[in-house]
């Protein structure tokens, strides 16, 4: 364990700052891995394009003998498609990136101080080398083209890094890490104060490229044979007095065949794509075990570089910087810099490996067979120098560069470009972006950086065509699903149907599990009409993700277009809820077309905290107000709020509101707003009729359902006017009407007619149970819960009237019967109350009109039944009225 945490043996302020250092690597090694298992997703966001379609429904439901009578109102469906965004920087990922960066820059300069003069000197010049390449001047401090801020780091982090050096080599290490942290503290603040450019720090990370790769290749140079010298501790460090040559022999020579392999694929000179390793996972191992590695190497053989004084920070710096500039281009999905790390990984790896184990074996052979603890000498050679080792071993690191011909130093030009084209797509400078990104198409034309960010560009210039030609270039090389996805968006917005099949069928082959690609293609099928291929991908994307929710609700979109009500049932049966709200949104739709309407909790995530409604939430909304109607009085309020954010949507709302009103709300002013939506007209103006027409059926409105249903065209229409006249008692008019179905294609529902017009059936009407219920236990409450179940049917209204006015309600039965009339005038009940309610508040003028209308409508022995109340309550107002003069 001492070996293992060899800085616990050091001084107290010594091993605090080691911890602290040890902390911000581990920081550092967090950010790269949360950037490196998808970059792309970095970038690129999944985005959802929901489309909205309509299925006839039957909500409005009449029970008649032995079927049932309902008019279609339109349920919504929505269908929803994934869109590869543009590319947008994650500016707060790559911000704490560089804070871990520059703090680790920051222990490498402590660090150099403490080295001897000359390496020293070198190192400092090479230093402000790499600041120069920067281009400080880019951030604008002191006027545009400036290099005074150049000068003012350079005086400032060399002024400082001298004195430590020469003046101050008694203070620790921590006094000069914190005093390089407050200088790099206080640089920063003063370009964030007073840089005039846009973004400062984002382009300070883009311009400082040069700053951060040659750090980032030194560190993986510099642990390339860690590994190598792991794979020595553990052959020899278990098995004393044995030869453990022959296992060091087997694990070396299988990880040298797999660097070799991996070199082999990534030189396309071989299409496997299965390796145990990968490159990333490399070079983490490899920097890890240099901790101690490069330790016992400095121990051993090292005359320049004191561990504790300098060494251990300058490694912990370097892997610092490594981890964050390789998060960077993760981050970015910087895939020509990505790839020149993995090169350098894989080729660094590789060659200088290979010479260390040629080291291993020239100089300790002999201990290995004794079965001696070779690890413990390994930096003292017997024959062969380490020196000569790490110089040949980086000379064929520069051979197998060679071998390429140079491309990885043209990838990290290209590298270089992309950023500087992401900096000016954040500053909307498109294009400056655009040339920049083309420059590193220069470079290498088939990254798939540059190729999608031009192809986002494109799009953002509405130009499909070199949109179309970028996203195809992206998929060459390192093809991804989202350049597939907006290749094959493109190809169907120019309504290139089977260029856009072949698109996502090239990109299904590479992504056989990509669950955005088969959702798509089966989108596209579904919009076609090829309901068995759209099927087919649909339940593909979901096998291939249980987790997305998108192709379900497709899914089930698509069975509630293409299936029968039996399938339905079944389907519905084995469905498994989601809490999707668009899920929701068709399930709804399918239990409308289904005709159930059992009680559902409203998903209050539909909608959105600023009240907007997306097609997904309109959906919803719409379907639930229909099939909750009978449950939930919700919705009425709900939409009433919502109609001010959503002006435009405020007429497909207005109808779904109604019916909560109808069912399970205020049905006097559902009727009264359905009557102005019939009277106002319009293009839904049939819709509304033929709603209006089986809400009156239902109330028992025979005449009136008649009126309306003859205004509307279709068998639905012919339909209700038969029945109206039916169970107005005019069969005769029910008969000739029949007679017409076939012409609107409705002759299957003759039979059925005919049938209950034979049998006199009459369908229960809306209130009467309530009413029966007032008329056997009289009460205020029992006649309020029949009259607002009812509000205008004649005998209903009649009966709450006269109970009003026996218990000295006669205002209050005076405005429902005022308001009853609004609809149903051709009930001789009304009229009665009417007479006697105008008669007592001494009308008798409005009174008699009142009469004459009872005359009208009713036989002869029921006007003169009425008579008899009516004349002696008139001939008493009139005495009254007498006296009084």
């Amino acid at each position: 364990m001492k070996q293992l945490f060899f800085w616990r043996s050091w001084p107290a302020a010594e091993r605090r700052i080691a911890h602290w250092a040890l902390g911000i690597l581990s920081l550092s090694l967090l950010f790269f891995l949360a950037t490196i298992i998808d970059p792309l997703a970095n970038t690129v966001h999944w985005d959802v394009l929901s489309e909205l379609s309509e299925i006839p429904s039957v909500v409005d439901i009449l029970p008649l003998d032995g079927w049932q009578f309902g008019v279609t109102v339109p349920s919504f469906l929505t269908m929803e498609q994934f869109l590869a965004a543009p590319m947008e920087l994650p500016v707060n990922l790559i911000r704490f990136g560089g804070i871990l960066a520059l703090l680790g820059l920051c222990v490498i300069l402590a660090a150099l101080t403490a080295l001897p003069r000359f390496w020293y000197l070198g190192s400092m010049v090479t230093f402000i080398l790499l600041v120069a390449a920067c281009r400080l001047e880019t951030l604008g401090l002191f006027g545009e083209g400036s290099r005074l801020f150049f000068i003012i780091v350079v005086v400032a982090f060399g002024g400082l890094s001298y004195y430590l050096h020469a003046f101050r080599s008694d203070w620790d290490i921590r006094v000069r890490i914190l005093a390089f942290i407050g200088l790099t503290a206080l640089m920063v603040l003063l370009v964030a104060l007073a840089s005039p450019v846009a973004e400062p720090m984002l382009t300070f990370a883009a311009f400082s490229y040069p700053l951060w790769l040659p750090l980032s290749v030194i560190f993986l140079l510099m642990s390339a044979t860690e590994i190598m010298a792991g794979l020595v501790w553990l052959s020899t460090s278990g098995r004393k007095g044995k030869s453990s040559f022959n296992n060091f022999l087997i694990i070396s020579s299988f990880y040298l065949l797999t660097l070799l392999l991996l070199y082999l694929k990534n030189t396309q000179r071989i299409e496997w794509n299965t390796f145990i390793l990968n490159p990333a996972a490399l070079a983490l191992a490899a920097g890890l075990l240099g901790i101690w590695g490069f330790r016992k190497r400095l121990h051993a053989a090292s005359e320049v570089l004191h561990f504790r004084s300098a060494g251990f920070w300058l490694y912990i710096g370097l892997f610092t910087v490594a981890l964050c500039f390789g998060g960077y281009a993760a981050a970015t999905a910087n895939d020509p810099v990505l790839e020149v790390l993995e090169d350098m990984t894989v080729e660094g790896q590789l060659a200088m490996s290979a010479l260390f184990y040629f080291y291993v074996l020239a100089n300790f052979l002999p201990l290995f067979r004794q079965g001696l603890p070779v690890h413990k000498v390994l930096y003292k050679p017997l024959k062969f120098g380490l020196m000569q080792t790490r110089l040949l071993g980086f000379g064929g690191v520069v051979f197998l560069i060679a071998t390429q011909g140079i491309l990885p130093l043209y990838q990290g030009v290209a590298g270089y470009f992309n950023g500087l084209g992401d900096l000016y797509t954040k500053t909307k400078e498109y294009t400056l972006a655009e040339q920049y990104y083309k420059f590193a198409l220069q470079q290498e034309f088939q990254n798939h950086k540059s190729n999608y960010a031009l192809a986002s560009l494109a799009l953002r210039q509405d130009d499909k065509t070199a949109a179309a030609y970028y996203f195809k270039q992206a998929t060459l090389k390192n093809p991804s699903p989202q350049a597939y996805v907006g290749l094959g968006g493109v190809l169907t917005q120019e309504s290139l149907f089977f260029d856009a099949v072949s698109s996502y069928q090239e990109g299904i082959k590479t992504f056989p599990k990509s669950s955005e690609l088969l959702n798509n293609l089966g989108i596209l099928y579904a919009r076609t009409n090829v309901a068995d291929s759209a099927y087919y991908y649909l339940d593909r994307a979901e096998q291939a993700d249980r987790s997305n929710d998108i192709p379900a609700t497709n899914l089930l979109a698509l069975y509630a277009k293409n299936t029968d009500t039996e399938l339905l049932d079944s389907l519905a049966e084995s469905t498994v809820d989601r809490d999707y709200y668009p899920w929701q949104a068709n399930w709804l739709a399918v239990q409308n077309l289904r005709q159930q309407f059992d009680k559902q909790p409203f998903a209050a995530k539909a909608i959105r905290p600023d009240s907007l409604l997306n097609v997904s939430g309109l959906a919803y909304l719409v379907n639930y107000s229909l099939n909750q109607a009978r449950h939930d009085t919700m919705p009425v309020r709900l939409i009433a709020a919502l109609a001010d954010k959503n002006p435009l949507l405020a007429d497909d709302l207005l109808l779904p509101s109604l019916y909560a009103d109808f069912y399970s709300g205020n049905r006097q002013r559902a009727l009264e707003s359905m009557q102005v939506l019939v009277e106002n007209g319009g293009e839904k103006v049939e819709l509304y009729r033929k709603i209006f027409g089986h809400w009156l059926l239902q109330l028992g409105l025979y005449e009136q359902a008649a009126e309306q249903f003859g205004l509307v065209e279709g068998a639905e229409g012919l339909i209700g006017q038969i029945l109206a006249n039916a169970f107005r008692g005019q069969p005769a008019i029910a008969g000739v009407l029949i007679e017409g179905l076939p012409a609107r294609g409705a002759e299957g529902a003759m039979a059925l007619l005919r049938k209950t017009l034979a049998s006199g059936f009459k369908p229960p009407i809306l209130g009467d149970s309530l009413l029966r219920v007032a008329q056997g236990t009289p009460s205020l409450e029992a006649y309020r819960k029949a009259w607002q179940a009812n509000p205008y049917h004649g005998r209903t209204v009649a009966a709450a009237a006269d109970y009003l006015r026996r218990h000295r309600q006669s205002a209050r039965a005076y405005e429902l019967v005022v308001n009853a009339l609004q609809f149903n005038q051709t009930s001789p009940l009304l009229w009665e109350q009417y007479a006697y309610l105008s008669v007592e508040q001494g009308l008798l003028a409005q009174g008699d009109e009142a009469a004459d209308q009872v005359q009208q409508l009713t036989s002869d022995a029921d006007y003169q039944a009425f008579l008899n109340r009516y004349q002696p309550m008139r001939a008493l107002i009139e005495k009254r009225r007498a006296e009084f003069r």
